[in-house]
Protein backbone atom coordinates (compact mmCIF):
# COMPACT_ATOMS: atom_id res chain seq x y z
CA UNK A 1 0.00 0.00 0.00
CA UNK A 2 2.90 2.24 0.82
CA UNK A 3 4.06 2.51 -2.49
CA UNK A 4 0.69 2.47 -4.28
CA UNK A 5 0.20 6.05 -2.01
CA UNK A 6 3.40 7.25 -3.74
CA UNK A 7 1.89 6.85 -7.09
CA UNK A 8 -0.45 9.40 -6.56
CA UNK A 9 -0.75 12.40 -4.72
CA UNK A 10 -4.22 12.59 -3.15
CA UNK A 11 -7.14 10.87 -2.61
CA UNK A 12 -10.47 11.46 -3.29
CA UNK A 13 -14.10 9.79 -1.91
CA UNK A 14 -16.69 8.20 -3.64
CA UNK A 15 -19.39 10.40 -4.66
CA UNK A 16 -21.61 7.69 -2.79
CA UNK A 17 -19.62 7.38 0.26
CA UNK A 18 -20.81 9.73 2.83
CA UNK A 19 -18.79 10.32 6.41
CA UNK A 20 -21.00 11.13 8.78
CA UNK A 21 -19.75 12.22 12.32
CA UNK A 22 -20.94 11.15 15.81
CA UNK A 23 -20.47 12.27 19.38
CA UNK A 24 -17.98 9.61 20.04
CA UNK A 25 -17.59 7.55 16.44
CA UNK A 26 -18.53 8.29 12.97
CA UNK A 27 -19.55 5.90 9.97
CA UNK A 28 -19.12 6.04 6.48
CA UNK A 29 -21.86 5.62 4.65
CA UNK A 30 -22.36 3.70 0.94
CA UNK A 31 -25.47 5.03 -0.03
CA UNK A 32 -25.18 2.92 -3.75
CA UNK A 33 -24.59 -0.08 -2.29
CA UNK A 34 -26.27 0.35 0.85
CA UNK A 35 -23.96 -0.62 3.83
CA UNK A 36 -22.09 1.38 6.17
CA UNK A 37 -18.68 1.01 8.08
CA UNK A 38 -17.39 2.35 11.53
CA UNK A 39 -14.69 5.05 11.47
CA UNK A 40 -12.87 6.83 14.31
CA UNK A 41 -13.87 10.77 14.41
CA UNK A 42 -9.68 11.68 13.47
CA UNK A 43 -10.64 9.54 10.35
CA UNK A 44 -13.43 11.73 9.71
CA UNK A 45 -12.01 14.85 9.84
CA UNK A 46 -9.24 13.61 7.48
CA UNK A 47 -12.08 12.36 5.00
CA UNK A 48 -14.14 15.73 5.77
CA UNK A 49 -11.87 18.68 6.34
CA UNK A 50 -8.51 17.37 4.88
CA UNK A 51 -9.29 16.14 1.63
CA UNK A 52 -7.89 18.65 -0.34
CA UNK A 53 -4.44 18.01 1.63
CA UNK A 54 -1.76 15.74 -0.27
CA UNK A 55 -1.38 12.57 1.42
CA UNK A 56 2.46 13.63 2.16
CA UNK A 57 0.97 16.67 3.82
CA UNK A 58 -1.35 14.60 5.81
CA UNK A 59 1.89 12.44 7.28
CA UNK A 60 3.26 15.15 7.91
CA UNK A 61 0.45 17.36 9.96
CA UNK A 62 -0.01 14.05 11.90
CA UNK A 63 3.47 13.44 12.64
CA UNK A 64 5.99 10.32 11.72
CA UNK A 65 4.95 8.55 14.69
CA UNK A 66 1.34 7.85 13.24
CA UNK A 67 2.35 6.99 9.56
CA UNK A 68 1.80 3.33 10.06
CA UNK A 69 -1.65 3.68 11.40
CA UNK A 70 -2.77 6.44 8.84
CA UNK A 71 -1.03 4.15 5.83
CA UNK A 72 -3.81 1.28 7.63
CA UNK A 73 -6.51 3.77 7.43
CA UNK A 74 -6.18 4.23 3.86
CA UNK A 75 -5.58 0.34 2.64
CA UNK A 76 -9.10 0.19 4.92
CA UNK A 77 -10.53 3.06 2.76
CA UNK A 78 -8.89 1.67 -0.85
CA UNK A 79 -9.88 -2.00 0.15
CA UNK A 80 -13.06 -1.54 0.85
CA UNK A 81 -14.14 1.03 -1.75
CA UNK A 82 -14.47 4.21 0.04
CA UNK A 83 -11.83 5.65 -1.72
CA UNK A 84 -9.78 6.13 -4.74
CA UNK A 85 -5.96 7.92 -5.36
CA UNK A 86 -5.46 10.50 -7.92
CA UNK A 87 -3.37 14.03 -8.64
CA UNK A 88 -4.02 17.14 -7.32
CA UNK A 89 -5.12 18.66 -10.81
CA UNK A 90 -7.80 15.45 -11.04
CA UNK A 91 -9.79 16.23 -7.72
CA UNK A 92 -11.97 18.76 -8.94
CA UNK A 93 -13.18 16.32 -12.05
CA UNK A 94 -15.38 14.24 -9.35
CA UNK A 95 -18.04 16.87 -7.96
CA UNK A 96 -20.18 15.65 -4.80
CA UNK A 97 -23.56 13.74 -4.61
CA UNK A 98 -26.15 16.21 -4.78
CA UNK A 99 -28.03 15.42 -2.08
CA UNK A 100 -31.31 17.95 -2.56
CA UNK A 101 -34.65 15.75 -1.84
CA UNK A 102 -37.76 16.23 -4.23
CA UNK A 103 -41.18 14.68 -4.81
CA UNK A 104 -43.46 14.87 -7.53
CA UNK A 105 -46.21 13.47 -5.00
CA UNK A 106 -47.45 15.30 -2.51
CA UNK A 107 -48.19 12.05 -0.05
CA UNK A 108 -45.87 9.65 -0.56
CA UNK A 109 -47.05 7.24 1.74
CA UNK A 110 -49.53 6.35 4.93
CA UNK A 111 -50.79 4.14 6.97
CA UNK A 112 -54.28 2.83 7.89
CA UNK A 113 -55.29 1.26 10.90
CA UNK A 114 -58.18 -1.53 10.65
CA UNK A 115 -59.86 -2.35 14.30
CA UNK A 116 -62.79 -3.91 15.43
CA UNK A 117 -65.18 -1.81 14.80
CA UNK A 118 -63.40 0.27 11.35
CA UNK A 119 -65.53 1.02 9.03
CA UNK A 120 -63.25 2.36 6.43
CA UNK A 121 -64.56 3.43 2.86
CA UNK A 122 -61.19 1.41 0.98
CA UNK A 123 -62.20 2.82 -2.46
CA UNK A 124 -62.84 5.96 -1.90
CA UNK A 125 -59.72 6.33 0.52
CA UNK A 126 -57.69 4.75 -2.54
CA UNK A 127 -58.93 6.99 -4.69
CA UNK A 128 -57.86 9.81 -2.72
CA UNK A 129 -54.40 8.32 -1.95
CA UNK A 130 -54.07 7.89 -5.79
CA UNK A 131 -54.91 11.67 -6.75
CA UNK A 132 -52.26 12.85 -4.44
CA UNK A 133 -49.72 10.55 -5.86
CA UNK A 134 -49.08 7.77 -2.92
CA UNK A 135 -46.94 5.40 -3.75
CA UNK A 136 -46.04 3.31 -0.84
CA UNK A 137 -49.07 2.14 1.69
CA UNK A 138 -49.03 -0.01 4.89
CA UNK A 139 -52.34 -1.12 6.05
CA UNK A 140 -52.57 -2.62 9.60
CA UNK A 141 -54.77 -4.85 10.98
CA UNK A 142 -55.82 -5.47 14.86
CA UNK A 143 -58.18 -7.82 15.20
CA UNK A 144 -59.14 -11.42 13.65
CA UNK A 145 -59.40 -11.43 9.71
CA UNK A 146 -59.16 -13.40 6.61
CA UNK A 147 -56.70 -13.52 3.84
CA UNK A 148 -59.73 -13.55 1.51
CA UNK A 149 -60.92 -10.41 3.39
CA UNK A 150 -57.65 -8.83 3.34
CA UNK A 151 -57.21 -9.72 -0.60
CA UNK A 152 -60.81 -7.93 -1.32
CA UNK A 153 -59.01 -4.95 0.47
CA UNK A 154 -56.00 -5.17 -1.92
CA UNK A 155 -57.55 -5.79 -5.04
CA UNK A 156 -58.89 -1.84 -5.20
CA UNK A 157 -55.02 -0.83 -5.23
CA UNK A 158 -54.59 -3.00 -8.47
CA UNK A 159 -55.46 0.09 -10.70
CA UNK A 160 -53.52 2.29 -8.39
CA UNK A 161 -50.31 4.45 -8.14
CA UNK A 162 -48.99 2.61 -5.00
CA UNK A 163 -46.24 0.66 -5.73
CA UNK A 164 -45.44 -0.63 -2.55
CA UNK A 165 -47.61 -2.64 -0.11
CA UNK A 166 -47.13 -3.54 3.38
CA UNK A 167 -49.97 -5.73 5.17
CA UNK A 168 -49.66 -6.49 8.97
CA UNK A 169 -52.31 -9.36 9.83
CA UNK A 170 -52.63 -11.43 12.94
CA UNK A 171 -51.77 -14.58 12.83
CA UNK A 172 -54.61 -16.88 11.25
CA UNK A 173 -56.41 -19.08 13.87
CA UNK A 174 -57.16 -21.65 10.89
CA UNK A 175 -54.44 -23.78 10.46
CA UNK A 176 -52.71 -22.29 7.09
CA UNK A 177 -50.20 -24.17 4.06
CA UNK A 178 -47.49 -22.90 2.98
CA UNK A 179 -49.18 -22.38 -0.57
CA UNK A 180 -51.87 -20.59 0.95
CA UNK A 181 -49.28 -18.02 1.86
CA UNK A 182 -47.88 -17.94 -1.11
CA UNK A 183 -50.69 -17.77 -2.85
CA UNK A 184 -52.25 -14.86 -1.00
CA UNK A 185 -48.97 -12.86 -1.68
CA UNK A 186 -48.99 -13.89 -5.46
CA UNK A 187 -52.67 -12.27 -5.68
CA UNK A 188 -51.23 -8.37 -5.58
CA UNK A 189 -47.40 -8.14 -6.93
CA UNK A 190 -47.45 -4.53 -5.15
CA UNK A 191 -46.93 -6.32 -1.68
CA UNK A 192 -43.62 -5.83 -0.67
CA UNK A 193 -43.87 -6.84 3.02
CA UNK A 194 -46.28 -9.01 5.10
CA UNK A 195 -46.48 -10.10 8.71
CA UNK A 196 -48.14 -12.05 10.66
CA UNK A 197 -48.06 -11.07 14.17
CA UNK A 198 -49.27 -12.98 16.91
CA UNK A 199 -47.73 -16.11 15.62
CA UNK A 200 -46.40 -18.84 17.55
CA UNK A 201 -43.26 -18.81 16.55
CA UNK A 202 -40.31 -16.24 14.96
CA UNK A 203 -40.17 -17.32 11.12
CA UNK A 204 -39.61 -16.62 7.54
CA UNK A 205 -40.91 -17.83 4.92
CA UNK A 206 -38.82 -19.15 2.05
CA UNK A 207 -40.26 -18.13 -0.81
CA UNK A 208 -38.43 -18.56 -4.48
CA UNK A 209 -41.94 -18.17 -6.74
CA UNK A 210 -42.07 -14.32 -5.30
CA UNK A 211 -38.62 -12.85 -4.40
CA UNK A 212 -39.66 -9.57 -3.96
CA UNK A 213 -42.05 -10.40 -1.21
CA UNK A 214 -41.25 -11.06 2.19
CA UNK A 215 -43.57 -13.42 4.54
CA UNK A 216 -42.48 -12.88 8.27
CA UNK A 217 -44.13 -14.40 10.93
CA UNK A 218 -43.88 -12.30 14.44
CA UNK A 219 -44.21 -13.79 18.27
CA UNK A 220 -45.17 -9.86 18.76
CA UNK A 221 -48.88 -9.14 19.48
CA UNK A 222 -48.88 -6.03 17.48
CA UNK A 223 -52.81 -5.71 18.51
CA UNK A 224 -53.36 -1.52 18.85
CA UNK A 225 -50.98 1.52 17.34
CA UNK A 226 -49.07 1.50 20.60
CA UNK A 227 -46.60 -1.51 19.29
CA UNK A 228 -45.13 1.53 16.57
CA UNK A 229 -42.01 4.25 17.30
CA UNK A 230 -39.54 1.04 17.88
CA UNK A 231 -36.07 1.97 17.14
CA UNK A 232 -33.20 -0.65 15.97
CA UNK A 233 -30.66 -1.24 13.81
CA UNK A 234 -32.84 -3.84 12.40
CA UNK A 235 -35.05 -0.70 10.99
CA UNK A 236 -32.10 1.04 9.37
CA UNK A 237 -32.41 2.35 5.77
CA UNK A 238 -29.61 2.74 3.39
CA UNK A 239 -29.94 4.34 -0.06
CA UNK A 240 -29.85 7.46 -1.93
CA UNK A 241 -33.62 8.72 -1.80
CA UNK A 242 -34.01 7.75 2.04
CA UNK A 243 -30.34 9.52 2.68
CA UNK A 244 -31.34 12.48 0.98
CA UNK A 245 -34.20 13.06 2.29
CA UNK A 246 -32.99 12.10 6.03
CA UNK A 247 -30.98 15.84 5.46
CA UNK A 248 -33.77 17.80 5.98
CA UNK A 249 -37.55 16.50 6.63
CA UNK A 250 -38.30 14.01 9.09
CA UNK A 251 -37.22 10.08 8.38
CA UNK A 252 -40.90 8.96 9.21
CA UNK A 253 -43.25 11.30 9.11
CA UNK A 254 -42.54 13.45 5.97
CA UNK A 255 -45.14 13.33 3.08
CA UNK A 256 -46.94 10.74 5.14
CA UNK A 257 -50.61 10.87 6.15
CA UNK A 258 -52.66 8.65 8.14
CA UNK A 259 -55.96 7.15 8.70
CA UNK A 260 -56.21 5.87 12.59
CA UNK A 261 -58.94 2.58 13.44
CA UNK A 262 -61.17 5.25 14.27
CA UNK A 263 -60.72 7.43 10.60
CA UNK A 264 -59.09 10.06 12.16
CA UNK A 265 -56.57 11.53 10.20
CA UNK A 266 -53.17 12.15 11.68
CA UNK A 267 -49.72 12.20 10.78
CA UNK A 268 -49.37 8.89 12.43
CA UNK A 269 -51.98 6.85 13.84
CA UNK A 270 -49.86 6.86 17.52
CA UNK A 271 -49.95 10.80 17.26
CA UNK A 272 -52.87 12.24 19.66
CA UNK A 273 -53.50 15.40 17.13
CA UNK A 274 -56.09 14.91 14.65
CA UNK A 275 -57.23 16.71 11.38
CA UNK A 276 -60.64 15.64 11.41
CA UNK A 277 -62.48 11.78 9.89
CA UNK A 278 -61.98 10.38 6.95
CA UNK A 279 -66.20 10.12 6.92
CA UNK A 280 -66.44 13.63 7.00
CA UNK A 281 -62.79 15.23 5.71
CA UNK A 282 -61.10 14.59 2.64
CA UNK A 283 -57.18 13.79 2.60
CA UNK A 284 -56.70 16.67 0.38
CA UNK A 285 -58.56 18.97 2.58
CA UNK A 286 -56.19 17.91 5.35
CA UNK A 287 -52.80 18.46 3.60
CA UNK A 288 -53.58 21.97 2.99
CA UNK A 289 -53.49 22.62 6.53
CA UNK A 290 -50.49 24.06 7.42
CA UNK A 291 -50.58 22.65 11.21
CA UNK A 292 -50.56 19.34 9.49
CA UNK A 293 -47.53 19.80 7.42
CA UNK A 294 -45.14 21.00 10.51
CA UNK A 295 -43.63 17.92 11.81
CA UNK A 296 -42.48 16.89 8.03
CA UNK A 297 -39.55 19.39 8.61
CA UNK A 298 -38.39 18.25 11.86
CA UNK A 299 -34.65 16.53 10.99
CA UNK A 300 -31.79 14.55 12.92
CA UNK A 301 -29.80 17.10 12.73
CA UNK A 302 -32.60 19.15 15.19
CA UNK A 303 -33.62 16.48 17.88
CA UNK A 304 -32.07 16.32 21.21
CA UNK A 305 -29.22 13.51 21.34
CA UNK A 306 -30.03 12.40 17.70
CA UNK A 307 -28.13 15.32 16.34
CA UNK A 308 -25.52 13.68 17.78
CA UNK A 309 -25.87 10.05 16.49
CA UNK A 310 -23.79 8.45 14.01
CA UNK A 311 -26.99 6.81 12.69
CA UNK A 312 -28.81 9.97 12.30
CA UNK A 313 -29.38 9.95 8.03
CA UNK A 314 -30.49 5.61 8.08
CA UNK A 315 -31.99 5.52 11.28
CA UNK A 316 -36.09 6.19 11.60
CA UNK A 317 -37.83 8.44 13.72
CA UNK A 318 -40.64 8.54 15.89
CA UNK A 319 -42.62 11.79 16.90
CA UNK A 320 -45.85 9.76 18.91
CA UNK A 321 -43.91 8.20 21.21
CA UNK A 322 -40.61 10.32 22.50
CA UNK A 323 -38.72 11.35 25.89
CA UNK A 324 -40.11 14.75 27.22
CA UNK A 325 -43.05 16.89 26.04
CA UNK A 326 -40.17 18.62 24.19
CA UNK A 327 -40.95 18.12 20.19
CA UNK A 328 -37.40 17.74 19.50
CA UNK A 329 -37.18 15.10 22.05
CA UNK A 330 -35.04 12.23 21.86
CA UNK A 331 -37.17 8.63 20.61
CA UNK A 332 -38.37 7.29 24.05
CA UNK A 333 -38.24 3.66 22.05
CA UNK A 334 -34.78 3.76 21.22
CA UNK A 335 -32.16 2.48 23.51
CA UNK A 336 -28.77 3.69 21.46
CA UNK A 337 -26.39 5.73 23.49
CA UNK A 338 -24.37 7.77 21.10
CA UNK A 339 -21.86 8.86 23.64
CA UNK A 340 -21.48 5.45 24.91
CA UNK A 341 -21.42 3.75 21.63
CA UNK A 342 -23.93 1.25 23.20
CA UNK A 343 -27.80 0.14 22.54
CA UNK A 344 -28.95 -0.40 26.37
CA UNK A 345 -31.01 -2.81 27.58
CA UNK A 346 -34.92 -1.61 28.61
Amino acid sequence: MSNQLLDKSHFKLYANCIPVKGASRSIICDIQRGRYNFITNDLYEILSEQSDLSINDIFSFYGAENKEILEEYFHFLSSEEYIFFCEFEELGLFPKLDLHWESPSIITNAIIDVGIDSNHNFPDIFIQLEDLGCKALQLRFFTETTLNEVSEILAFTESSSITSLEVIIPYPIKVTTKQEYISFASSNLRLSLVIFHSAPQNSVLENESLPCTYILFTEDQINDESHCGVISKSYFTLNIESFSEAQLFNSCLNRKISIDKSGNIKNCPSMSLSYGNIKFQTLKEVIRMKEFKKVWSINKNQINICKDCEFRYICTDCRAFISTIDVLSKPAKCNYNPYLETWEEK
